[in-house]
């Protein structure tokens, strides 16, 4: 390794550390309340990191901060590593001059840009499919209990395969849910198995309770408390007739995008201020204030859905309900209790969001998502995590030094030829020290 890249290096190490440290004097609360029904209640709430997220702290903030990005913020970050690319391909051709274009031809730069918009794809398909520590949230109140109420199973047609219902309730447990409800489509086989492998008092694991996601007319809902012979839906659809019979069922307008054209006849009583899906924070988070003004106007408890599907391992928001006593109900007690909360609605339902890069209302800031993205990952870092973060920084820098150490030295040995070379001194010969391959040649003569 030159002497210019070493410094290199080690400016970089030393850069890092001091942004991972000078931004703790700008933390921000790694939650944040979400909606109007929440503001003038106390947070109460943390986020609990198992002592594996610390420990790799680098990937698994990094993985939560992508998975809570929109659709334009990720179409921001690959149009950074395609330009990038382009100008990294540049200057290193323009360095190699003529003949090393010649022998490196536009075939070759198409093939390393296939690669990288592989290693792309790559970074986000594991972070999809391979199993990481989770953030989980800790609420400070024993009588109030976080609930998932959209989320799936392999029976959804769109569900991950071999994500059931035990899988399901591990996802939520990992993620600080006291309770869930499995949405599928269609379906009742996930929520069937989630009910029978439920703990016999709530307080003893997380419950999983049923519900149904169906189509009405210009919206998607999540029926909670629908079971199998209740007629709620056909084929797919709300069967509004029936539903009108079960005022005990809650029905939530999942990933609103079109509020105005909602029928004032629907039959709602909860609409999500978040959903976990990327369609679904898009929505949820570019039309906030609209949403909020929705709930108001129609008297609407405002939640939040995962609307996970098996992929990732991110929880992106809380519909924190205070029940007291729920830990020792059944849970078909818990259930009742959950939709008679939600159907009153008030200061007892309240949402909790990961903070998360700030939604772009201009062109400036989604070009600039990259750096708000790394902004926000270090602002948000607890001390456990800033030392972590500092550890790995230099072990990093210390590795690269070593390789580059390592390879000058391979480098060294392989530029001095063995080669004694006796030469006649009377009788006897004198062996004469290896020459190098910088003095060997025509030149060395001169």
């Amino acid at each position: 390794m030159h002497r210019a890249t070493r410094r290199r290096t080690l400016l970089i190490a030393v850069g890092a550390t001091v942004l991972t440290v000078v931004t703790a004097l700008s933390r921000v609360p790694s939650v944040e309340a979400l909606g109007a029904p929440a503001n003038g209640v106390a947070l109460a709430s943390t986020l609990h990191l198992p002592v594996a997220y610390a420990i790799l702290s680098p990937l698994c903030e990094g993985y939560d901060a992508l998975t809570l990005l929109t659709l334009s913020q990720h179409a921001a970050i690959l149009a950074w590593l395609v330009v990038l690319f382009a100008v990294f391909r540049i200057v290193r051709r323009r360095a190699l001059g003529s003949a090393g274009v010649a022998r490196r031809g536009l075939h070759v730069e198409a093939m390393l840009f296939g690669a990288v918009i592989l290693a792309f794809v790559a970074v986000y398909v594991l972070g999809a499919i391979v199993p990481r520590p989770m953030a989980a949230l800790a609420l400070d109140d024993r009588d109030e209990i976080a609930v998932d109420i959209h989320s799936h199973t392999s029976a959804s047609h769109d569900g991950r395969p071999g994500f059931n219902a035990d899988a399901n309730r591990r996802w939520h447990a990992a993620a600080g849910f006291g309770a869930a409800y499995v949405t599928d489509h269609r379906r009742f086989e996930g929520a069937e198995a989630g009910e029978r492998g439920n703990p016999a008092h709530a307080g003893d694991g997380t419950v999983l309770l049923s519900g149904i996601e169906s189509i009405a007319p210009h919206s998607r809902i999540t029926i909670l408390g629908a079971r199998r012979g209740m007629g709620v839906e056909t084929n797919g659809r709300v069967d509004a007739a029936r539903m009108a019979q079960l005022p005990a069922l809650v029905v939530v307008l999942t990933t609103p995008a079109s509020l105005a054209w909602i029928p004032e006849t629907l039959r709602l009583d909860a609409v999500e201020i978040s959903d976990g899906a990327p369609r679904g924070l898009m929505f949820t988070r570019r039309l906030a204030p609209e949403i909020e003004q929705f709930a108001t106007t129609r008297r609407l408890a405002l939640v939040a859905g995962s609307n996970n599907h098996g992929w990732g391992r991110t929880a992106s928001a809380w519909t924190i309900l205070r029940l007291p006593g729920w830990r020792a109900m059944s849970p078909d007690s818990l259930d009742r209790a959950i939709r008679g909360t939600l159907i009153a609605g008030g200061n007892a339902v309240r949402v909790i969001g990961r903070s998360s890069t700030p939604l772009p209302r201009s062109l400036a800031a989604v070009v600039a998502t990259p750096a708000l993205l790394l902004w926000g990952v270090v602002t948000r870092l607890s001390a456990v995590e800033r030392v972590s973060w500092t550890v790995w920084i230099w072990s990093l820098a210390a590795l690269l030094l070593w390789r580059g150490r390592s390879r000058r030295d391979a480098s060294d040995d392989d530029e001095t030829l063995p080669f004694p070379s006796r030469l006649p001194n009377g009788d006897k010969f004198a062996t004469v020290p290896p020459l190098s391959r910088r003095t060997w040649g025509p030149r060395a003569a001169h």
